[in-house]
């Protein structure tokens, strides 16, 4: 009839706890955790509450430890064959979800690449979280507005995907949620300012309070603050960086299971038109995260703008073939 939900991280079991009382809780509330959570959560608690989270478009960001573990030597000893130890390597990592991979990464480059500067994006790096001063509700939302979660303690509704029928009190609270969410539509387009400003100031926009819910790893984050070399900044795949650079990497992401190929052409000019020449490119995806295994290739670009294919792991990128076609048809 009805399911409950976690809103207290003491409530949070990643797996069935023994004792009997939380085992009864984790089964009613198996699923339903609150987004907000990922606010407090420390580096192995994101970890786990990152399984939870699915945005609007249905894609879920898990984020895995180690999981380039095979590829960034490969790609290292690339860059060190392209590039002097001196050099003042501009690097940076598109559609970086978590920036797990991101952070590991930069731990390997930086003391191959003292002078190394290192930027690591994403499109969505927070949710948006709404609370309503008047009845205290939670709302949250990606940053376009498409609602995700409601939250009424004790009570986590989850409104995408919508509330399966056999549980017909939370749909009833799904269907309100909408209906509700509806009334705060003048919030948005959020301002690009505070969207991009660092930090976790909060927007006021009465009666609702507006705030960033973290979807970048807390080591991510601390490295960022800790070391100017590296940053974190939103980026789409679809347009270029502000100053072109040395090497870029772009894995799970450039896949035709995600985009059309204009969407792709699109997105593999945007990188090319990125790049220094002489400038690196990996791209490719993991095709199993636990033995992590991907299908990758490694271009260099031509002094004529043109990609040369130097380096392939697996079967190679899925779209080597359209990239390579790119530059050889603007020649």
């Amino acid at each position: 009839m009805l399911r409950l939900g976690v809103w207290r991280l003491e409530q949070f079991f990643p797996a069935a706890p023994s004792q009997l009382s939380s085992y009864l809780f984790y089964r009613v509330s198996r699923g339903r955790v609150s987004l907000r959570l990922l606010a407090a959560a420390d580096d192995q608690q994101f970890e786990q509450l990152m399984r939870h989270v699915q945005l609007a478009n249905g894609v879920y960001r898990t984020t895995f430890r180690n999981r380039f573990h095979n590829l960034d030597p490969v790609v290292n000893e690339v860059l060190r064959a392209n590039f002097r130890p001196q050099e003042k390597l501009l690097v940076e990592d598109w559609a970086a979800s978590a920036c797990l991979t991101s952070y590991e990464w930069a731990q390997t480059l930086l003391p191959l690449f003292p002078g190394l500067r290192f930027t690591a994006s994403d499109v969505a790096l927070f949710l948006i979280e709404v609370e309503d001063r008047r009845s205290g509700d939670i709302f949250i939302a990606d940053q376009d507005g498409r609602l995700l979660q409601f939250v009424r303690p004790p009570f986590v509704v989850s409104v995408q995907p919508p509330e399966p029928w056999y549980v017909p009190v939370n749909r009833l609270l799904c269907e309100s949620a909408k209906t509700r969410w509806q009334k705060s539509a003048g919030l948005w387009p959020l301002p690009a300012e505070w969207l991009d400003a660092r930090g976790e100031a909060a927007l006021v926009r009465e009666p609702y309070v507006v705030r960033k819910l973290p979807l970048v790893h807390p080591n991510a984050m601390a490295l960022a603050r800790s070391d100017a070399r590296f940053s974190i900044c939103r980026h789409s795949v679809f347009e270029r960086s502000q100053t072109p650079c040395h090497v870029i990497r772009s894995m799970n992401i450039l896949n035709r299971a995600y985009f059309s190929e204009v969407e792709l052409t699109q997105a593999a000019r945007a990188v090319i038109g990125s790049l220094r020449t002489h400038g690196i490119w990996v791209v490719g995806r993991t095709i199993d995260d636990e033995s992590s295994v991907h299908d990758a290739s490694v271009f260099r670009k031509g002094s004529s703008g043109e990609l040369e294919l130097i380096s392939r792991m697996g079967n190679g990128a899925e779209i080597e073939r359209l990239a390579l076609d790119l530059t050889l048809a603007t020649r």
